[in-house]
């Protein structure tokens, strides 16, 4: 299975659904940006909550580029703070698993490939114990 989210350059918008702790629901809509550099590839993003006030969260990845069937990246998340993560491909599914460096906070994510310009992703955010959110969301490359 040949992958395209990460593993080429371009543009990703995202839509869906965000479910905070109590499972309460809000549309949500975001951009993801792939460019790869000699050494690492970098994924810039936003996820914006289409709350009558947007809240609005941003994350910047940094990934090894992959040379077997997994890798790591890291991010700066300002919300959650350093994160240090894997993703592992397995068949048409992207796994991504992660944690905070100061061990506050963890989750998962799993995108499936539909296709080469569509994929679907589902995760979940923790803090210790308990829920912060998950999310259910469609990217669709743009560029």
């Amino acid at each position: 299975m040949k992958h395209t989210y990460l593993f080429s350059e371009g543009t990703w918008v995202a839509t869906g659904k965000y479910f905070d702790e109590s499972n309460n629901f809000t549309k949500v809509e975001g951009k993801t940006f792939i460019t790869h550099r000699e050494d690492f590839w970098i994924l810039d993003g936003y996820m914006k909550l289409l709350l009558d006030n947007p809240i609005q969260f941003e994350n910047r990845y940094e990934i090894i580029p992959f040379n077997k069937d997994f890798t790591n990246w890291q991010s700066f998340n300002p919300a959650l703070g350093e994160l240090v993560g894997k993703f592992m491909l397995i068949e048409d599914t992207i796994l991504s698993t992660y944690a905070a460096k100061n061990h506050d906070y963890s989750g998962s994510e799993c995108l499936i490939k539909i296709r080469d310009d569509f994929y679907i992703s589902k995760g979940f955010a923790l803090k210790g114990n308990t829920k912060l959110s998950s999310w259910s969301v469609e990217l669709t490359k743009v560029e």
